[in-house]
Order: structure tokens, then sequence, then C-alpha cells
């Protein structure tokens, strides 16, 4: 099952074996992709159990996820403030025209 996806439902869970001890479970953003990482030696159908018990947690957190104010895209104009490694950089705008 190493690798696999598991079907809840409406909810896919992308399922990663490796050569860990516990069970973990994440939902990840901004889409609330879930996957579970479990180790080598469990059985598929632990874990499948393991995420139908989680459910109720998986859905509050991509609800949580889906209502978070996301930060507008970037139109990149001349001046505008980007920040990189702490520090405010302005933007300098220079338009080239690449000929094949």
């Amino acid at each position: 099952m190493a690798g696999q996806t598991l079907q809840l439902g409406d909810i896919d869970v992308d399922v990663v074996q490796k050569d860990i001890r516990n069970i973990h479970l994440s939902v990840y953003p901004p889409n609330g992709i879930v996957r579970i990482s479990a180790p080598l030696h469990t059985n598929p159908e632990t874990i499948r159990v393991f995420a139908i018990t989680k459910l109720d947690w998986i859905r509050q957190q991509q609800q949580k996820l889906q209502t978070q104010e996301r930060e507008a895209p970037r139109e990149y104009l001349p001046r505008e403030s980007h920040y990189l490694w702490g520090k405010r950089y302005l933007l300098e705008v220079t338009e080239k025209i690449c000929l094949p």
C-alpha cells in the first residue's frame, strides 16, 4: 500500500508507508489534501479504520482551510514590495522582447 490513495466517501487520502513508528495524519493547505504516513508493517485495514475515526477532524480542518483568507496574487507593478529573507525589496519592472 506504499504510495496509494484511499477513498473515504468524498475524501481522497494519500497513504504513504515508510520506516516510522506511528501513524501520522495531515491536512495540507490550500486545498485540504489529506495524507496519512504509516509504518511499513501496518495492515491496510488498520489504516482505513484510523482514517474513518478521524473523518470529523479531517472535515473540520478542510473547512478551516477553505474559509481562511488568502493573500491577493501579485500584479508585478513597478515599486511593488517583495520580501526575501526578512528584507524588503522594491520591484523594478523591465520589459524585454525575445525574438525566436
